[in-house]
């Protein structure tokens, strides 16, 4: 069997079951030009980390940025309503050598 669900979820999907948490800032210095760290949408405007490179800038703030943190602001801009990929342009964006929440 390679599929469940009808055929639409493959046995490497990743399937997350969010639950509202406790909010957090995190102060993040872009020291290196990629954070290391991969981002998937719901399809309904919300971001989510799908995986941490291991030595990665987002790795090495420990247990501060976990797979399955929604990612609701880049400092005071919303993105709610964003997809990954216009997520991931806007941190990609952002200068080595800047710090951002």
């Amino acid at each position: 069997m390679n599929k469940l669900l009808g055929g639409q979820i493959g046995l490497d999907d990743f399937i997350f079951a969010h639950v509202r948490g406790t909010r957090k800032v995190v102060d993040i210095n872009k020291n290196e030009p990629a954070l290391g760290l991969t981002i998937t949408d719901n399809g309904a405007g919300y971001a989510f980390i799908k995986r941490i490179k291991e030595g990665s800038i987002i790795d090495r703030l420990s247990d501060s940025v976990k797979v399955g943190d929604h990612i609701e602001k880049i400092n005071e801009k919303s993105l709610v309503g964003c997809r990954h990929f216009e997520v991931a342009k806007m941190l990609k964006e952002i200068p080595v050598g800047t710090s951002f929440k």
